[in-house]
């Protein structure tokens, strides 16, 4: 495994993981492999991103709308890879959380995407509010598919052609993991 230092995020790392995040959201569609439902041309990190984050990241947990967010760094420093929780919208999902995640392309296949999402299981299994880590993944996205299930996530349902980027049909899958006690 790549050794790597997975920590909650800091003010100061803000307008770097924003870069970071400019760079993975280009990847998007590239060589067919969409991770986002969005277009080649839609993959830009724009306001609504970043309002997205810093809103998410102001709050308390359990406030509406609020995130945690945790970055892997390398050794260099580098910003290699990200993973959130954040609340539901529905109510009455206080106990469940969403999983949101990337891993840089120049680091995949080093079990990073691993470490970040063990790291949050074992995060959220600390959390005695916290009993069900719910995630979405584009269904085409068979390795982060596969990660999940190797983890355990159990797949909830898998609705085809949930999207149409271009002319092309895409299915989309919901997971989940009892991280209760």
């Amino acid at each position: 495994m790549n050794k790597i230092n997975i920590k909650k995020i800091e003010k100061e790392q803000v307008l770097d993981f924003f870069k970071y995040l400019t760079v993975h959201l280009a990847e998007n569609g590239k060589n067919g492999l969409f991770f986002q439902p969005l277009s080649i041309e839609q993959s830009k990190f724009d306001k609504k991103w970043e309002n997205k984050f810093n809103i998410g990241l102001e709050k308390e947990k359990g406030e509406e709308g609020w995130r945690t967010l945790w970055l892997a760094t390398n050794q260099e420093n580098q910003i290699v890879g990200h993973i959130d929780i954040r609340g539901r919208p529905e109510p009455n999902t206080a106990h469940r959380v969403l999983l949101g995640m990337g891993v840089d392309s120049q680091f995949r296949k080093l079990k990073i995407g691993q470490q970040l999402v063990e790291f949050v299981i074992d995060y959220c299994k600390k959390q005695p509010d916290i009993s069900w880590l719910d995630l979405d993944v584009m269904s085409n996205n068979i390795p982060a598919i596969r990660l999940y299930e190797k983890i355990e996530f159990q797949a909830l349902s898998q609705t085809a052609d949930m999207f149409r980027i271009g002319d092309i049909s895409y299915g989309h899958t919901s997971m989940t993991l009892d991280v209760g006690a």
